[in-house]
């Protein structure tokens, strides 16, 4: 068994194999920059705030970003549909009643200065739509 755990040592670090895995997956250095599409409201004066998951009918994040980079990527034909239905879901939730304006953005961010700092890079208003209260 100790001869086992000890061969781990003398293999490349990136041959993942029997009898032990050096997990190669998280071993190669990663850049920071994430580039990313997501939907943000803007409020009455100007200020934005990033939206939940839930606005585009999911709790999950990751299908969240998938249903906002199929949109992106379906351009003008998909954009609109997803604007509308986003802001169709705030004008009836009165935690949101401060947005006017939701958009769909694809941003391109410094991973650690958005978690540590919550700063964010350059965004891109990829569409944009009022929201409109009954």
């Amino acid at each position: 068994m100790l001869g086992a755990v000890l061969s781990a040592l003398l293999r490349d670090p990136l041959d993942d194999g029997f009898p032990i895995s050096t997990y190669p997956m998280f071993a190669p250095p990663r850049g920071t920059r994430l580039e990313l599409a997501y939907g943000l409201g803007v409020a009455r004066d100007g200020r934005t705030r990033s939206l939940p998951s839930e606005v585009v009918g999911t709790g999950e994040v990751m299908q969240a970003a998938a249903i906002y980079d199929d949109a992106v990527a379906g351009g003008s034909k998909r954009l609109p549909r997803l604007c509308a239905a986003i802001a169709t879901t705030l004008a009836h939730d009165a935690a949101y009643a401060d947005l006017e304006t939701v958009r769909i953005v694809a941003g391109t961010h410094d991973v650690i200065a958005l978690l540590v700092n919550g700063t964010r890079g350059p965004e891109r208003v990829r569409w944009s739509c009022p929201v409109v209260r009954p």
